[in-house]
């Protein structure tokens, strides 16, 4: 059985445990042990999820902006004979 089909069934059976009629101290004491039941499956899952994990380059927060190639406030293409001799 996996460890996701434990998980499962251990979620089950916190669902249904108010419903099968066991005294208010038993539900108290199935509810503690399905509690640490579930605490220790989720470490495992984890320390199994670690292992198999690809390692990820990690990147630094800087970047380099790129410029523009023309200056700010001329237009990208010129309209008219006037702009582009203006341009000039």
């Amino acid at each position: 059985m996996t460890l996701d089909a434990v998980i499962m069934l251990t979620g089950a059976f916190v669902a249904v445990l108010p419903f099968l009629g066991f005294p208010n101290s038993w539900d108290n004491v199935f509810f503690f042990l399905a509690g640490i039941l579930v605490v220790a499956l989720g470490i495992i899952v984890r320390r199994r999820g670690n292992e198999n994990a690809v390692p990820v380059e990690k990147k630094n927060g800087t970047f380099a902006e790129s410029l523009p190639t023309r200056q700010a406030g001329t237009p990208l293409f010129a309209s008219s004979h006037e702009e582009k001799e203006r341009m000039e």
